[in-house]
């Protein structure tokens, strides 16, 4: 399975939240997203844990800073 990425994580935020137009960076954090609320995060965290086979929950993701270190939380717990 390829390495998530932060082209992965756009591509579920876009169709969680249902706007096209997001566009992220590996600076940015879930504050910066509009309608990234608890809800959609809940939602975006199944979505990844499915997409990228690693075990993760929306905890563990909600304490990742950026999105660059949430990529990279998730690549580095991606089954081999």
């Amino acid at each position: 399975m390829p390495a998530f990425t932060l082209a992965d994580l756009e591509a579920i935020a876009r169709e969680v939240i249902g706007d096209r137009d997001i566009a992220l960076t590996a600076e940015m954090a879930a504050a910066d997203v509009p309608g990234w609320d608890s809800l959609n995060h809940t939602l975006i965290s199944v979505e990844i844990e499915g997409r990228s086979g690693a075990e993760v929950d929306a905890q563990q993701l909600a304490e990742c800073a950026t999105f660059g270190d949430l990529v990279a939380f998730v690549a580095a717990r991606q089954p081999n």
